[in-house]
């Protein structure tokens, strides 16, 4: 495999997972959660085929010394763009967990003041039971006292 193959290997990787990173951020602002799912099916194999080329340039440096000039520029390019459209996928995936776990803390919190108001539950060796299993005088279901 030459140097220039090399890099065009590894130029269409960077593509097609830049592509990728495009479907998910739409997905992700549409909260589109089938295409989700799908994306996260198609995403392990193109990283591990980017992977695979980014070992395969590394691996012999002396043959990328041999590189023309245009595919370094084009492979310089390529990887300014990856980079770039890595950077921005990273962020809104980071800003969506924040959102979801602000969500989810919000709810906790609700339904805990809900139950707390509601006096249904007590908290007993950090345990949460019904108020009905809390009573001292309430006798114990693994010891019978009538045999």
């Amino acid at each position: 495999m030459t140097a220039n193959t090399r890099a065009d290997a590894l130029i269409d990787a960077m593509r097609r997972l830049t592509d990728l990173f495009q479907l998910e951020n739409d997905a992700i602002r549409k909260r589109n959660v089938p295409a989700l799912n799908a994306i996260a099916d198609k995403k392990p194999l193109l990283v591990r085929t980017y992977e695979d080329c980014v070992r395969s340039v590394k691996a012999d440096t002396e043959t990328l010394q041999l590189m023309d000039g245009d595919a370094k520029t084009r492979l310089k390019q390529a990887s300014d763009d990856f980079i770039t459209a890595t950077l921005e996928h990273a962020r809104l995936v980071r800003a969506a967990t924040q959102v979801t776990q602000s969500t989810i803390n919000t709810l906790v919190n609700a339904i805990n003041k809900a139950r707390a108001d509601d006096g249904m539950y007590t908290r007993r060796g950090g345990m949460v039971m019904p108020a009905a299993y809390t009573r001292k005088a309430a006798p114990s279901m693994a010891y019978n006292k009538s045999f």
